[in-house]
């Protein structure tokens, strides 16, 4: 990623990011094999895939366990981490003789973190690690394996596989990230930021989502398969799928509206970034698009007041009710529901315009992992019935990572019930506006002691000057 031209980058491999990321997650590993009973934790990455009846697979993707000690490129397939408490972690790793594919490298640069010893083959990995589990502990219930359940059956052993008490615990601290996670992130940001702006300028010359998703592409120094999610990249009606997953290669006869939702990944950090743009016909405008530039203007005020209210102490439940509430306000004003913004809330209008959740966890995972869960021992609290999608429910905390991604949409499978049912709705206008699809603006924010910092916007503010020089 290094040709990015002048790519400001946060600093990550410094002695001392590297050095509390590593006491940070290995007090956490410790704490929990020791509440949990365990003397040993086998982290696993995960084993290669084939397609049914072919001899290629899709791209190999680490357990998110093993990213949090080790960048993608280290954490290969078939390689172990072997967690012991009190003791320096060590890391078998896979390096076969091939001709076929580049044979990777072992990170030699976490060797104060790390004690490390490369293999050929899987078998002798696999042989070691059993040797070496035997050690510390003949009681298989006292070492817990972490990974993918038909990996466990390649050691032949009764190992405890992804024991529950042990995994809420580290699910649940996974939500505060450390400072290098946070710098990881922050690449991540300003790879998307790049990215995107690459791709609003594709859509405003007239390219199709197949020209806006090349550019974001090679914008953000990306490939395919090292995007932290597929990109939704959705034209006009499109837009009313939350997660459209095409990209047309034709250009609509008629631009509307763009929406796109694409992230960044370092390190196997993610970011996860969406904007809403409106397309400008040279000389021409119409009442649906002054409307629905109008709607755009009116979100992203809305979106401005969600991320000033997430502060540690408060819950997305509450912002989830804020958000409706606030979108009754824009639909009203606005004159997509004819009635108070009072009455469109309490009657749950909103929820035909805004199916989703206002926003989730972020890290390793998109969706990282722990966001229902209230407490370390496994507690969960379920989003309730009227908000199903909510993905984060349990108290906002300092350091956290979550997206505020208020939406807006003109979903036909959801307006329908209401269309001979309810007298609110300005069905002329909702039908002029479909062409649109919806709106979603999306921000990433860590959680400060007061307020938060937006990796988005200073992402966008941090490549700013290295357009303006190029």
């Amino acid at each position: 990623m290094s040709h990015i031209k002048n790519f400001p980058y946060a600093a990550i491999d410094t002695q001392e990011l590297l050095h509390d990321h590593y006491a940070a997650i290995e007090k956490n590993w410790w704490q929990a094999m020791h509440t949990s009973g365990f003397d040993l934790a086998i982290v696993h990455a995960g084993h290669s895939q084939l397609f049914f009846e072919d001899d290629q697979g899709p791209a190999f993707k680490a357990n998110p366990h093993m990213l949090q000690w080790l960048a993608p490129q280290y954490a290969v397939a078939d390689t172990c981490l072997l967690i012991q408490p009190g003791q320096k972690t060590e890391l078998l790793f896979l390096q076969p003789k091939d001709y076929w594919h580049a044979v990777p490298s072992p990170p030699e640069h976490l060797q104060a973190y790390l004690r490390t010893d490369t293999f050929a083959t899987v078998a002798e990995l696999q042989t070691n690690c059993v040797q070496r589990a035997e050690q510390v502990s003949t009681d298989d219930q006292r070492i817990a394996f972490v990974g993918e359940p038909n990996c466990q059956t390649l050691f032949t052993r009764n190992w405890q596989r992804n024991p529950s008490r042990l995994m809420h615990q580290l699910n649940f601290a996974r939500a505060a990230k450390t400072d290098y996670e946070l710098a990881a992130m922050r690449n991540a940001s300003r790879m998307a930021a790049l990215g995107h702006n690459a791709a609003a300028e594709c859509f405003k010359k007239g390219g199709s989502e197949f020209d806006v998703h090349t550019a974001y592409l090679a914008a953000s120094a990306q490939n395919e398969p090292e995007l932290p999610y597929g990109n939704i990249v959705a034209i006009n009606e499109h837009a009313a799928f939350l997660h459209y997953q095409f990209q047309d290669r034709p250009v609509p006869q008629r631009l509307n509206s763009l929406l796109i939702d694409a992230g960044g990944q370092y390190r196997g950090y993610a970011s996860d970034i969406t904007r809403t743009y409106v397309f400008e016909h040279a000389n021409t405008s119409s009442d649906a698009q002054d409307h629905f530039a109008a709607l755009l203007a009116a979100m992203q005020s809305h979106q401005d007041r969600l991320v000033d209210a997430v502060v540690p102490g408060s819950s997305y439940l509450q912002l989830q009710r804020i958000m409706h509430k606030q979108l009754a306000a824009i639909l009203c004003n606005h004159g997509v529901l004819h009635c108070s913004a009072e009455q469109a809330f309490e009657q749950g209008l909103t929820e035909a315009f805004c199916p989703h959740g206002l926003g989730h966890l972020l890290g390793i995972q998109v969706h990282d992992v722990g966001g229902q869960q209230i407490t370390a021992s496994g507690e969960l609290c379920a989003p309730p019935e009227n908000y199903p999608a909510l993905r984060f429910t349990r108290p906002i905390t300092e350091n956290m990572v979550l997206t505020v991604e208020p939406g807006l949409y003109f979903i036909p499978a959801l307006l329908a019930p209401y269309r001979d049912a309810n007298e609110c709705f300005n069905w002329p206008l909702i039908d002029a506006l479909r062409p649109f699809g919806g709106i979603r603006i999306e921000d990433n924010v860590r959680v400060l002691a007061a307020g938060v910092e937006n990796l988005t916007r200073d992402a966008f503010a941090a490549i700013a000057p290295t357009e303006l020089s190029t």
